[in-house]
């Protein structure tokens, strides 16, 4: 009993003191434990957009992040969020015609293998760019899907904008996908 307690308060307070820290605890175990997002930081998931006349010239950043939920779930989930990159706007009319985001869930046998699209979901975000100037909160957009073992799961999106004003017309934005998810089966009984 004592034991057995004392290993639950060191394990406990070790892993505040790793969190509080910032370190990471790793484990063998890790790898097959649902619930982690893992998540892109690619560069071309930030764009500064030049916005036409006095519109203000904004920031969109796009974060893909997979995940797998229950061991029985597979989702992928596309967040938006924007910022002016200007201190003040003058003109806060209409700057977005179109801003949609469409995001796939995809699967492959292995870490370099060919991505099957599972799912997919396209999401109209126009209004919600054209009503607020900046959101650091995020809009999300994504799909799921059922979870298989043995594959290797990610997300990755694409964006189609236009630009109210600017004559350009609707402008095609790939996204760098997230990293790689990937589960072992539990074991029996577990």
């Amino acid at each position: 009993m004592y034991r057995s307690t004392s290993r639950r308060i060191f394990t406990a307070v070790f892993t505040a003191a790793a969190v509080l820290g910032g370190g990471v605890i790793a484990s063998g175990t890790a790898a097959a434990n649902p619930g982690t997002l893992k998540c892109s930081t690619a560069p071309e998931n930030t764009r500064d957009l030049d916005l036409p006349g006095q519109k203000p010239d904004t920031k969109v950043i796009v974060e893909n992040c997979a995940e797998i939920s229950d061991q029985t779930t597979a989702y992928g989930n596309t967040t938006i969020r924007w910022q002016m990159l200007v201190p003040q706007a003058i003109d806060q009319g209409k700057r977005f015609t179109s801003f949609k985001v469409t995001s796939r869930l995809e699967s492959r046998p292995t870490p370099t293998g060919v991505d099957t699209v599972e799912a997919s979901v396209t999401c109209d975000f126009t209004a919600q760019l054209n009503a607020s100037l900046a959101n650091s909160t995020g809009l999300t957009c994504g799909p799921s899907g059922l979870f298989s073992y043995k594959l290797y799961w990610s997300i990755d999106s694409t964006i189609v904008y236009d630009l109210e004003g600017d004559g350009a017309g609707p402008i095609t934005w790939q996204q760098g996908g997230s990293p790689l998810r990937w589960s072992e089966p539990l074991p029996e009984g577990v």
